[in-house]
């Protein structure tokens, strides 16, 4: 037998649906904007990281090619290549055999140029530096592994990248090798930059940077804004790693991958598709197995491509959805508890409760007792529905008696039979007038139906402006995303800055404390060079003395001179990382070296000079002419020590341009924070509105189902009213 459902069961089941139906669609739609606006949000953050990345790395790539330029035009270059040359020329070495690095020869050539290649190994963060013969020898290195004095065109290492990059720079152009396993290094991988070095028309050699892995670690690793489970690292052409993994470094180390490449290669979707050019953000299993967000890019480096890959796992990239997503669920299910109680608690006092007792009333009556009563406390139609059955019962009794008392006689039973009849009329009368209220109840559901739709109106309007309120907090987050890189470049540009700004400072100060030297060596040799005049008049019997004594003098003087060309290189060197704001301060620094130039010139001349004194010992005349132009040539000296000091200043006014230009960073960076302030505050109101307009939807529900269950409950006596 098919069970029915209770008036009970339907009036709960019908106050549920239309209640929680709207507030249900209005929870899943408010759910699927907010989840896509934080999707969007986390793919925005990613890609900001893989971009503040590529940047960086551009600008290490370009600080290379800007080393080796300087370099190759370095004097000091072509003096080292020029004698180192010079001494494997005598030597004689065989065809791929080494040469050799322990004579005292060679020590002293090597401690001579050590100096200024340390400086570029130290300061700048190369591994190493090579000088390299055109033959292939190579004449210096500044780490002193194994590989020095190699042959590269037919020795051991004549397969090796540092082979490579000297073939290719020796055709005339920049040369680059990517990483490696090099066995100087302890096999370590390694990378080559390289560019030839010019005497006239003849490439005379080629100058070599060993890259160091070190220095792009240090950036692959900064983890700034990628939680506990995000990374960024690079993959080369041949899909091994070329940075270290910061969260799996015993296999996917740069020294890991190449040691097992089957095991530490990278070949997913989007390191594929970056190596082919290609740029974007996916949900991919990286290598690892892990579910990540993958932002990936190309970075060509010298005619290698790698690729840059910035990932986080997916599960903490979509923390925020899925939290948002759990509490609108519990605020749902509240919501749903909150309306099926006030739901039961309303249609039990309102209507169940009373038709209960209506029912018993009705069931003791049919049961035979009239003496029942119906204790029904209300006032509107099934009170007045009570009142009607209690009268009909009592006037049920009326009769029965009246029928008791008229039984015995037959006439008065027809009577009675014809007023029973009549009374029957009369009760299909009152009917009629019951089916009239049923109208009249009829109408007011319609009156109530019409509220219901113009709720449901409200309703919607609220809705749209929950959606208008995500949509603008999705506008403001976009904001925030832009300010953010904003201060980020800021802040990048305040360290490049500070780091320039600090590195002239040391030059100044070198260039101060090596300018007074100049200055105090040339006093010293003019007070000498008069003393040593003096004397000659004296006693010419002297002069082949002093005469080798003003030669040690002009070998200080030349060590002075190269000194200040060493400067003077170093000078062009951090110029040409200035890029354009170093332009004239290159321009003094060109200036210093020809004057360095002009000085070792200088010395030559009074070397002669000394010649000649010696020459004409005999002469005292003509030592005493002599004499007196190294004393003039000793003023010049002076002279120019005095330009270097003017070209110190020169240097500390570039300075105060640098720290300038730090201010103007900081104000930038300054205006970037009060921008995100800004929006973060557009945010905080656009929640708030959000909150509002979702409590009045709330509030719109509510009188919904209140409407609803007040129609049913007319339209539950107008049935009532008709069964009667």
């Amino acid at each position: 037998m098919r069970r029915v459902l209770t008036l009970r069961t339907k009036m709960m089941i019908f106050a549920l649906s239309i209640g929680l139906t709207p507030l249900l669609c209005m929870g899943v739609f408010s759910i699927f904007t907010a989840s896509k606006s934080l999707s969007r949000q986390a793919f925005n953050e990613l890609e900001a990281v893989r971009d503040i990345k590529l940047h960086a790395l551009r600008q290490h790539v370009k600080s290379w090619c800007d080393t080796i330029e300087v370099l190759r035009e370095s004097e000091d270059v072509r003096g080292g290549l020029a004698s180192l040359t010079s001494y494997a020329n005598r030597a004689a070495i065989l065809p791929g055999m080494n040469m050799d690095v322990r004579s005292d020869d060679y020590e002293r050539l090597h401690a001579r140029h050590h100096s200024f290649f340390q400086r570029y190994v130290a300061n700048l963060g190369y591994y190493d530096i090579f000088l390299i013969s055109s033959e292939g020898r190579v004449l210096f290195t500044e780490a002193r592994e194994s590989d020095l004095g190699a042959d590269l065109a037919e020795g051991p290492l004549r397969d090796s990248g540092l082979a490579k990059v000297w073939r290719q720079a020796m055709t005339g152009n920049l040369a680059f090798t990517d990483f490696a396993p090099y066995a100087p290094s302890a096999g370590e991988p390694a990378a080559f930059i390289a560019a030839p070095v010019m005497s006239g028309p003849r490439t005379a050699g080629v100058v070599v940077l060993q890259i160091s892995i070190t220095d792009i670690n240090a950036l692959m690793a900064q983890r700034s804004g990628m939680g506990t489970t995000g990374e960024s690292y690079l993959v080369g052409g041949d899909t091994l790693m070329r940075s270290d993994s910061p969260l799996d470094p015993e296999h996917h180390s740069v020294k890991a991958s190449f040691a097992d490449p089957i095991l530490g290669k990278i070949d997913s979707l989007t390191a594929l598709k970056a190596l082919k050019g290609g740029s974007g953000v996916e949900i991919l299993e990286d290598f690892k197995g892990r579910r990540v967000l993958s932002a990936y890019a190309p970075l060509d480096v010298l005619g290698e491509r790698w690729a840059l890959l910035a990932e986080i796992e997916a599960n903490e990239a979509f923390a925020p959805v899925r939290s948002l997503t759990f509490a609108a669920a519990g605020i749902a299910l509240l919501a749903a508890l909150g309306v099926a109680a006030a739901s039961f608690l309303f249609l039990r006092r309102e209507l169940l409760s009373p038709f209960a007792k209506l029912q018993a009333y009705a069931a003791r009556v049919a049961d035979g007792d009239l003496q029942a009563k119906a204790e029904i406390d209300d006032q509107a139609e099934i009170g007045n529905l009570q009142s009607s059955v209690s009268r009909m019962v009592d006037r049920l009794k009326a009769k029965m008696a009246e029928a008791e008392a008229k039984g015995s006689e037959a006439s008065k039973q027809a009577a009675n039979a014809q007023a029973a009849l009549e009374k029957a009329r009369r009760q299909e009368e009152r009917v009629s007038m019951l089916l009239g209220k049923l109208r009249q109840v009829a109408d007011r559901a319609d009156q109530i139906s019409e509220r219901v739709a113009s709720s449901a109106e409200e309703l919607s309007v609220q809705v749209e402006q929950v959606s208008g309120g995500a949509e603008a907090q999705r506008d403001r987050v976009s904001e925030i995303a832009t300010a953010m890189e904003q201060m980020n470049a800021t802040v990048a540009e305040v360290a490049r800055n500070t780091n320039q700004a600090s590195s002239q400072s040391h030059a100044t100060s070198d260039e101060a404390e090596k300018g007074a030297h100049v200055v105090e060596q040339a006093v010293a040799a003019i007070d000498r060079v008069r003393s040593q005049t003096s004397r000659l008049k004296k006693n010419m019997a002297d002069l082949g003395h002093q005469t080798e004594s003003i030669g040690k003098i002009m070998n200080v003087i030349s060590d002075i001179a190269d000194q200040t060309n060493l400067l003077a290189l170093n000078a062009a060197i951090e110029a040409a990382r200035a890029g354009e704001a170093g332009r004239g301060f290159a321009v003094v620094a060109d200036e210093v070296r020809k004057l360095a130039e002009k000085t070792m010139g200088a010395t030559k001349q009074v070397d002669a000079s000394i010649r000649a004194i010696q020459d004409a010992a005999k002469q005292n005349l003509c030592g005493m002419d002599d004499a007196t132009t190294a004393v003039e040539e000793a003023t010049d000296l002076a002279r120019n020590s005095g330009q270097a000091l003017q070209h110190i200043v020169g240097l500390a006014q570039n300075s105060a341009r640098q720290a300038e230009s730090i201010a103007t960073a900081t104000e930038q960076q300054s205006a970037a924070s009060e921008q995100i302030r800004r929006s973060l505050e557009e945010v905080n109101r656009v929640i708030a509105e959000t909150v509002n307009g979702m409590s009045q939807s709330s509030a719109a529900v509510r009188n919904l189902s209140q409407m609803s269950t007040d129609l049913h409950r007319l339209i539950t006596e107008m049935q009532d009213a008709g069964k009667a």
